[in-house]
């Protein structure tokens, strides 16, 4: 048997009723799984946790033709391996027993919604976010979150006469253990040399920050500012990874209180706002409330859905009242338009 034409991932020496997956889909683990088979091309995650209450563990990786990776569990170490991590020869040994292992792996469960969820993701875009193993789990944290515990610990250290902290100095230097995500603090990145009209009006329209964004971050390549937004809304529903979550909101933020830049950039808010729906049908329930405020999400669909009716965007008005119709249904959320109580004297919005 030669290499099968669809990726396959290989467990090798797999801890019983473990908690394994890829991409969405959840499964237990038992001696007579030995993989995943038939995966297609595209960006994937394979995790895996001990059981329900333990840290999962995770990798992205770009399934093409005739690819195997290698999951092997050294119960010595108690370590997960990788197959760049194993050495020529263990993996040698790994591929020769594929024919025999083959016949007991799952089918990849086809999941349509899988591309829609990672349509933008550039793979070296998530390679450069993740730390240096590529490996990602529930506990690992953000640059913007370690900075900020480290001017709190710096603070604080300063208030108690101390030159020099321990603690300090264990988290001074995590860049090979952080998430790179962008840096987004609507607090430090201001407007240069703005008037108090234009600081007051950036507060409430973040179009300025937006345009900065792109510009300085993903150079003016937007498709990677998306990529980044599906890869941290990913990390916080498959991991529960919480600086993921952050990051995730922070990008709401953005996009629910942008005005003047949405005429300016209809395609890729309608990309956007494909994502978002697709993403707020997919989320867990608990995740929802655990990660969201209800007056927040009100606040700011509300505030968004008067403003593309206030600009006539007949696609977007269109799905944004998608977009309501899935927070009520699958959460119990009713948002009220801005002009709700006005609709009878209301623009009539006619698509064409």
């Amino acid at each position: 048997m030669g290499l099968p034409s669809d990726t396959t991932v290989i467990f090798s020496n797999f801890p019983n009723d473990w908690i394994v997956g890829i991409d969405l889909q959840f499964f237990n683990s038992s001696h007579l799984l030995r993989g995943i088979k038939l995966i297609p091309d595209g960006i994937h995650v394979v995790h895996f946790a001990q059981d329900s209450n333990s840290i999962r563990s995770g990798f992205y990786f770009e399934a093409k033709e005739n690819e195997v990776i290698i999951l092997y569990w050294n119960e010595k170490d108690e370590k997960m391996y990788i197959t760049e991590e194993l050495g020529e020869l263990n993996v040698s040994k790994e591929l020769s027993k594929l024919p025999q292992s083959y016949p007991y792996m799952i089918q990849y469960p086809e999941d349509q919604s899988w591309e829609k969820l990672t349509n933008s993701i550039n793979i070296g875009q998530v390679n450069y976010i993740l730390p240096h193993k590529k490996r990602i789990d529930s506990v690992i944290t953000s640059i913007d979150e370690n900075n900020l515990l480290l001017d709190a610990l710096q603070k604080s250290a300063q208030n108690r006469n101390l030159s020099k902290d321990p603690i300090i100095d264990s988290i001074i230097d995590q860049t090979n253990e952080e998430i790179k995500y962008t840096l987004i603090d609507f607090n430090k990145s201001i407007r240069p040399n703005s008037t108090p009209e234009q600081k007051t009006r950036d507060a409430l329209d973040k179009t300025w920050f937006l345009n900065h964004t792109l510009i300085t971050s993903y150079n003016s390549i937007e498709i990677l500012l998306l990529s980044e937004f599906q890869q941290s809304f990913l990390n916080m529903v498959i991991f529960a990874n919480y600086s993921s979550s952050i990051q995730w909101l922070k990008f709401l933020k953005i996009f629910f209180n942008c005005k003047d830049i949405l005429n300016e950039k209809p395609d890729f808010f309608n990309s956007w706002i494909d994502i978002i729906n697709l993403q707020f049908e997919k989320i867990p329930e608990d995740y929802f409330n655990d990660f969201i405020e209800e007056e927040f999400i009100k606040k700011s669909i509300g505030e968004f859905d008067y403003t593309v009716k206030e600009l006539n965007i007949h696609r977007l008005v269109k799905k944004t009242m998608y977009m309501k119709s899935i927070i009520e249904s699958r959460f119990g959320i009713i948002i009220q338009g801005i002009d709700d109580e006005e609709d009878e004297e209301g623009p009539v919005i006619v698509e064409l």
